[in-house]
Parts: structure tokens; C-alpha cells; sequence
């Protein structure tokens, strides 16, 4: 009866306690949730007179509303898209595309900067890349 009780102790303990370094937070920030428009990119190669990454502005009307449910709408090129979303540790937000006829795949992007306004997102890449600015559209 000791060793099951002991056994039962032990079971216990070890599924109570966890590692901090492996779990990882799945919460979505408040401030990515709503519609935002493709504003442009800051290119990873080129720079300005001040030295800082050349901005070049896009009117393409490129949107991405995201919802509270993990799911979002995509309209790009007046086609729309829908699918669902993750973001790990703040940072990392990772877009499942639904299956759609045009092909467009999902992908990962780091969130280098969120605030109630704007939103820049990075590639994962090792090396440089561009950065893609959008801007919250006001809601109705």
C-alpha cells in the first residue's frame, strides 16, 4: 500500500510541476485583433540619407482582419481569403491559408513591432529581409 501511495505521490508531482523553457505562450495580443491594410515595405538592402531602410509606400488595398476566434479574412487583389492564425509568445504569427484555388500557402512572420496602430512583420530568415508595414483601418 506504501509503494502505491508513493507511486501515486511521485505520478503526481511530476505531471504537476513544469519547464518554463518549454511552454510557450499561444496568447494572441488584443492589439493585433481587427483589420489592417498593406501599407509597404522596408527593404532590407537599401537605405536612405539618414542610414535607415528605405520605405517604399504600396496602394494595393491589401487587407487582413484578424478575429478573436484565431481565424482572419484576407483580401487581396479583391479576392478573398480566409483561414486561421497563431501567434506564439507575442512574436511569432504563424497564417494557415484554407484551401483556395490560387495556391497562396501560409506562412510565418516574426512581429517586430505592434502597437494600436501599426504593425511591422519580419521573415524568420537568418539573414535580412524586408519588412512589411500595415496600418489598423479605423472600425465602423
Amino acid at each position: 500500500m506504501k509503494k502505491i501511495i508513493l507511486i501515486f505521490i511521485t505520478v503526481t508531482t511530476l505531471l504537476s510541476c513544469s519547464n518554463d523553457k518549454n511552454q510557450e505562450d499561444y496568447t494572441v495580443p488584443p492589439e493585433l485583433l481587427g483589420t489592417w491594410q498593406f501599407k509597404g515595405i522596408y527593404a532590407h538592402d537599401v537605405y536612405d540619407e539618414n542610414n535607415m531602410p528605405l520605405y517604399t509606400p504600396y496602394d494595393n488595398g491589401d487587407l487582413i482582419t484578424y478575429y478573436e476566434n484565431n481565424t482572419f479574412i484576407h483580401i487581396l487583389e479583391n479576392v478573398e481569403y480566409t483561414g486561421t492564425f497563431s501567434v506564439i509568445n507575442g512574436t511569432n504569427l504563424t497564417i494557415n491559408y484554407n484551401p483556395n484555388p490560387n495556391g497562396i500557402v501560409g506562412g510565418r512572420s516574426k512581429i517586430i513591432l505592434l502597437t494600436e496602430n501599426i504593425v511591422k512583420l519580419s521573415c524568420f530568415n537568418e539573414g535580412l529581409c524586408d519588412v512589411s508595414r500595415y496600418e489598423k483601418v479605423a472600425s465602423d
